[in-house]
């Protein structure tokens, strides 16, 4: 399946992208936020590694002022979908795959979905919000697995059913009970 013809709009936002990741692989971090409209009080950022989402400038700056805990980061975005809200407002879907080391830690491969709003302001894009969007720990663990290096397909079975007990044991007592009543 072919990739429809990016629009206009999306075009502008991959460029955006595109200058976004190199400055965090750098891990520029005070020229990264210079991308994000800093006058938004209201902006916030979804890790998917933090929890709970960080609202407001001084829990992000927080999130990026971290120097020394990565040895080396590379994002790629890819995927790119958008619309516009408003003139100067777009809501944008896209794909990232991120490389990172983290310090003392063997270096990890991964992906998200995000979705982001973007805010023009003095003749450029700026980030105004930011989610990235996790698949559902099976579906993902799947995805991994079919690329591991290392998982025979016994083991990539044995894992991927590990993941669904683990799930499986998370569901709270009286979910059977309201299945039940909905019934």
């Amino acid at each position: 399946m072919t990739a429809a013809p990016q629009t206009a709009l999306e075009r502008e936002l991959t460029a955006f992208l595109e200058r976004y990741a190199a400055i965090y692989n750098r891990q520029a971090w005070a020229e990264l936020l210079e991308l994000w409209d800093t006058s938004d009080p209201d902006t916030f950022y979804m890790a998917e590694e933090v929890d709970p989402p960080m609202y407001g400038w001084q829990a992000i700056r927080a999130y990026f002022d971290r120097p020394g805990s990565l040895d080396g980061i590379r994002n790629e975005y890819s995927e790119v979908r958008a619309r516009h809200l408003a003139p100067d407002l777009a809501l944008a879907t896209y794909r990232l795959r991120f490389d990172i080391a983290v310090k003392d830690m063997k270096p990890l491969s991964s992906f998200d979905r995000v979705v982001a709003v973007f805010r023009r302001r003095d003749g450029g894009w700026k980030l105004a919000a930011y989610a990235e969007a996790p698949q559902a720990p099976l579906t993902m663990v799947r995805k991994l697995a079919r690329n591991s290096k290392s998982l025979s397909p016994a083991e990539q079975k044995a894992l991927l059913k590990t993941v669904q007990s683990l799930l499986e044991d998370t569901v709270p007592a009286d979910f059977e009970q309201w299945l039940k009543a909905q019934a």
